[in-house]
């Protein structure tokens, strides 16, 4: 008869390791942090350990708090932020094993007590660093998706004080602006490579496979400018909808309409967000279908808009001839034509439809769009104890 498989424990960590209070360490001592599975703790967020030991063991056995952020209330209690915390535990033989954070509670360490005077840790005590290690990652998966489910407590909105948003529009527009700042060199570059063999002479097969490498590469530069330009309008929007948006319509929004057009966006904004004037301002709507339909007109491929020149034969001589296709406002119809000038004048119409629109805002509310939506990278929003969100700095 085989062996039966050995049945490996998963009991509560406090049934294995006795926590220990700060004061019970010995007078002198010094810690030897382990690396042992580290990259499989660094999977798990530091929160969820937090939680992991304070599900076993309560309170931490040491905290390190933020110096400046030391409050005395009314009725004489402390309160502060918490800048490290530590657990120490004891393992069946004696040994002490330190269970913390380090970074501003950003990373988790687990590391050995040694006495002051010892350099080097014992064999038996690195074994049992490595099974408390073991049995920690062994409770973590036990516990997983129960302990922290980061997306289902955002939605619940339990326990979420301050969530952060990346700005799309900053993000978009700092890439446009870079983008067109690089562009002429990079187009050059491709124009020179276009440029270097004369297609009025005969080619070789490669030298003609050279040219149609880089010419249809031509205006790309440009042609990304306008695209980031136009996504960051886009991410402007969508923000001041995540932002202002009614909050009895919220989720019916976000479930059907949060996809519907940009102008149509725009037109409805004084009606479904909060913060703005009742009277709207909607005459750069019309600015607004003209960048839209330049933009689906570069980058949407339709057959269509593909047709841009037709080729006569005259007395057997070959004539190719553009097809006068003009779009409004004069941007090229091909983006091998783009030019820096016109890059500047899509980005000139974006930055004043985004000031006509925080102009339609009321005045309390164009502070905190102007510091955080046009200049901050992350968007903090908070929660009151009350559970509102609110946009902005948080506040105690």
């Amino acid at each position: 008869m085989k062996n039966k498989d050995k049945v490996v424990s998963i009991a509560p960590l406090h049934y294995q390791y006795s926590l220990v209070s700060k004061e019970s360490l010995p007078p002198k001592y010094k810690f030897l942090q382990l690396d042992y599975k580290s990259k499989e703790i660094d999977e798990y967020e530091v929160l969820f350990f937090h939680r992991l030991m304070k599900k076993n063991y309560g309170e931490p056995s040491e905290f390190q708090l933020e110096e400046n952020s030391i409050e005395k209330l009314e009725d004489g209690r402390i309160t502060a932020l918490g800048r490290e915390w530590y657990y120490y535990v004891r393992t069946a033989s004696g040994s002490i094993i330190q269970i913390g954070t380090e970074d501003v509670h950003t990373h988790l360490k687990i590391s050995l007590l040694l006495l002051h005077a010892i350099h080097e840790p014992t064999r038996k005590q690195l074994h049992e660093g490595e099974k408390f290690i073991n049995d920690l990652l062994r409770e973590a998966q036990r516990l997983k998706g129960q302990i922290l489910n980061i997306k289902n407590e955002f939605e619940n909105g339990s326990s979420i004080r301050l969530s952060l948003l990346s700005n799309v529009y900053l993000v978009n527009y700092r890439s446009a602006e870079l983008m067109l700042q690089h562009a002429n060199n990079n187009e050059q570059y491709i124009k020179d490579e276009v440029l270097r063999y004369d297609a009025r002479h005969p080619l070789t097969p490669e030298q003609r496979n050279h040219i149609d490498r880089f010419r249809p590469a031509l205006g790309m530069y440009y042609a990304a400018s306008i695209s980031y330009f136009f996504m960051a309008l886009e991410g402007f929007i969508n923000i001041l909808y995540h932002t202002f948006l009614k909050e009895e319509i919220r989720a019916e929004f976000f479930r059907q309409y949060e996809y519907m057009d940009i102008t149509i966006k725009i037109l409805l904004q004084p009606t479904l967000c909060n913060g703005f004037k009742e009277k709207q301002k909607s005459a750069f709507l019309e600015d607004v279908k003209h960048l839209k339909n330049y933009r689906n007109f570069l980058f949407h491929s339709k057959i269509a808009d593909s047709l841009k020149a037709v080729t006569f034969v005259e007395s057997g001589f070959f004539y190719t001839c553009d097809l006068d296709k003009k779009t409004e406002g004069g941007f090229p119809s091909r983006k091998d034509r783009l030019l820096r000038k016109d890059i500047l004048e899509f980005k000139k119409i974006v930055d004043s439809i985004i000031k006509d629109i925080i102009s339609m805002m009321k005045d309390d509310m164009k502070p905190f769009v102007e510091s955080f939506v046009l200049n901050s990278l992350e968007i903090p929003f908070w929660h009151d104890k009350n559970g509102a969100v609110h946009f902005g700095t948080i506040k105690k």
